[in-house]
């Protein structure tokens, strides 16, 4: 038996979501983000059951991660590679699409695709506001033009990347938007045969005049999204989470009032109380910031995580839980009974974002894949 929980993965989920961004987005192409294990989902399994549904294309930050998915049988999807400087025999061999952003990036990729007497397709990035990388709107179109008349690579894509359309406030996502569609004002004559992207998870739910020839989301193919509140929210964006985390309540005792519980006495009983001790930790990714903060799940109640979470070990009330039993059930993300927990309510507990729950979750621990 292993180590900590068992995270438990819903690619009906992941299948449905992927299904309402179509719906949200009038059909359009998808680029699926399955980068970071698919966000802890799993990004084999994931990307597999994609391809069968006919994903445009897939989307991933390292090449080491296409070439993971390239020799596990994704044979037929394009994959883009967000950030990598990848070697042009891999791009050639594992048939792949890298982002360029920089002149230099596309001189030496056109080059060494002559060399092997063959022509690479790239995706220009543009940096509307991100200010991460990419070609900047407004001093580099002449760069960008230039990779027009280099014979090695061949430019079948442009994006950009919002970097706040998940706030309520509009105003720099609009601004972004604005960039890019100057941009593409400009160059789609230069580059007729290219899509242009720009539309993230949030921009998806919210921000249908982003969507342009293809969206790609990340966070809501697996049912958890990043918006603030008063972000306006599709009523028809029902998407279901993907994953759910268990774990097994290891022990049950009872002390007095005025005990004080793990490091530091930051709890301290007010009652007589039943404490629970499930096994899980920060070792296994349940952040060590949900102390005194977080809930979990047993026989369908809320129990609140005291004390300090120690690095194998988390102590929870039971106090005022009725049934628990020692190698039972406990949740930590997902459903039990009329209850939930999700990543999001997890997120902000512990003061960070879903992305980083699901991430730290999903990998860490034993992963089992289900179709329901």
């Amino acid at each position: 038996m292993g180590r900590g929980p068992a995270v438990e993965i819903s690619l009906a989920a992941i299948k449905h979501n992927y299904e309402l961004v179509r719906v949200l987005t009038g059909n359009r192409r998808v680029v699926a983000t399955v980068k970071a294990d698919a966000y802890g989902h799993g990004a084999v399994e994931a990307a597999l059951m994609l391809e069968k549904l006919g994903v445009y294309c897939l989307g991933v930050a390292y090449g080491s991660e296409a070439v993971e998915l390239r020799r596990c049988g994704i044979n037929k999807t394009p994959i883009l590679v967000y950030f990598d400087n990848i070697d042009a025999a891999d791009i050639v061999k594992y048939d792949l699409t890298p982002i360029v952003y920089g002149a230099g990036t596309a001189d030496s990729l056109s080059d060494a695709a002559l060399r092997q007497n063959h022509r690479i397709d790239i995706h220009v990035d543009i940096d509307t506001g991100m200010g991460r990388v990419g070609f900047l709107y407004d001093r580099e179109i002449d760069a960008i033009k230039a990779i027009s008349r280099l014979r090695g690579v061949r430019v079948t894509g442009f994006m950009s990347h919002f970097s706040e359309a998940d706030l309520k406030d509009r105003s720099f996502a609009a601004l972004q938007s604005e960039r890019f569609l100057r941009v593409r004002e400009e160059l789609s004559g230069i580059f007729k045969d290219a899509i242009w992207h720009m539309a993230n998870s949030a921009a998806v739910m919210t921000y249908p005049a982003s969507h342009l020839d293809a969206v790609r989301p990340g966070l809501i193919l697996y049912g958890s999204d990043s918006l603030q509140p008063g972000c306006p929210r599709s009523e028809t964006a029902a998407f279901r989470p993907a994953m759910a985390v268990k774990a097994r309540l290891l022990h049950i005792r009872r002390v007095p009032a005025g005990r004080s519980i793990s490091y530091g006495r930051t709890f301290v009983t007010e009652r007589e109380s039943v404490v629970g001790v499930v096994g899980t930790g920060y070792a296994d990714g349940y952040p060590r910031s949900l102390s005194n903060k977080a809930h979990v799940l047993i026989n369908g109640q809320y129990a609140p995580v005291i004390g300090r979470i120690c690095m194998d070990v988390t102590m929870v009330d039971l106090t005022d839980c009725h049934g628990a039993k020692e190698n039972g059930e406990a949740v930590l993300i997902g459903r039990q009974g009329d209850k939930e927990i999700t990543a999001s309510e997890l997120a902000e507990w512990a003061g960070t974002i879903s992305y980083e729950i699901l991430i730290s979750l999903g990998r860490v621990n034993s992963r089992v894949s289900c179709i329901s």
